[in-house]
């Protein structure tokens, strides 16, 4: 009789645990690049801001932006943070989302041509013309565009450059041992490439040819099936901005740990980035000036499309209206 009443008591115990037990957050699958222009996610998920704000956010990893895009596309992702390149050739080629923010307002001289010294050569233009040079670069992706606006602004011919497609962690090492000339890409492997060269190290940029941007790539149709859980994510990318600027040492150390960067490199390109959820003009000029070069080079058909018909700004006019920098909004 006991044992009978010690488990009728454990069974009541089990019961009441049952009914007390947390269900569990809503969840959002988001797919991202494992790069420091990702630290606010990293940030978010790391201190928590994400379940405070209400949402399981199963963060799944790419190699690159435009791979995350792939797979958002293809159904298995709920989210996915690009750069704006892919989006625009997705959206050139017919493919409908929405981009509902941004993970950095803008980056500053994050992609730039890194080369390596030759002679007294400290011109774009003298570099490029004494002689062909190798150039490489990440073809369907941000680099490739900043490459075109990079040639056009110091006048040097394309037929005058040999452009070969590289991945980025290649670059470094082919710049070191004189497989290419030169490398046009984004940090962290532009400064990995300077740290690398040393004093054989010549950067040439320009901030105000191209701003990188990471954006925040959703499908139509979840923007009302998932628009609390997406709030939430937007949410926790809010807080995380403000964590960042409060705290950028610990925040340099998250990223370290998602990347496992030098502490050097992620010193030396922290400045490069403007950690910010927010949607600004930037992304429909860069788009649009985008689109225009494909279409004008023959890689897609037009016509433009219209990219700020492409944003979506309500649900980041709900979490803090100051983010949302469009001119007119």
């Amino acid at each position: 009789m006991q044992r009978f009443f010690q488990i009728v008591a454990a069974s009541v115990v089990l019961a009441a645990c049952s009914a007390n037990e947390d269900p569990g957050l809503p969840t959002l699958s988001v797919g991202i690049q494992v790069s420091p222009a990702m630290t606010l996610v990293m940030v978010a998920e790391e201190k928590g801001f994400f379940d405070e704000a209400g949402v399981d956010v199963e963060i799944e990893e790419f190699t690159a932006g435009k791979f995350a895009l792939q797979a958002f596309l293809g159904g298995s992702l709920d989210v996915a943070i690009s750069g704006e390149v892919p989006v625009t050739l997705a959206t050139l080629q017919g493919n409908e989302f929405r981009v509902i923010g941004q993970v950095v307002d803008r980056t500053v001289n994050e992609v730039r041509v890194v080369a390596r010294r030759d002679g007294d050569v400290s011109s774009p233009n003298a570099f490029f013309t004494e002689k062909r040079r190798r150039l490489a670069t990440s073809f369907g992706g941000g680099p490739e565009f900043y490459t075109s606006e990079f040639l056009k602004e110091f006048g040097i011919a394309p037929d005058g450059v040999e452009l070969v497609s590289q991945r980025p962690e290649d670059m470094p090492v082919a710049l070191a041992n004189g497989t290419v000339d030169a490398i046009s890409i984004f940090d962290p492997f532009a400064a990995i490439a300077e740290a690398r060269l040393g004093e054989d190290a010549v950067t040439f940029k320009d901030e105000s040819l191209y701003s990188e941007l990471y954006v925040i790539d959703v499908r139509e149709e979840l923007l009302s099936e998932k628009r609390t859980e997406l709030i939430s994510m937007l949410t926790g990318l809010r807080s995380a901005q403000d964590f960042i600027a409060e705290n950028p040492e610990e925040s340099k150390a998250i990223l370290i740990e998602y990347t496992q960067l030098e502490p050097e490199i992620v010193d030396a390109i922290w400045e490069n980035f403007v950690f910010e959820v927010a949607i600004n003009d930037l992304f429909i000029d860069f788009t649009t000036a985008q689109a225009e070069w494909y279409i004008s080079t023959g890689t897609a058909e037009g016509p433009v499309p219209n990219f700020r018909a492409v944003l979506y700004t309500d649900l980041l006019q709900e979490v803090d209206p100051a983010q949302v920098k469009l001119t007119g909004e």
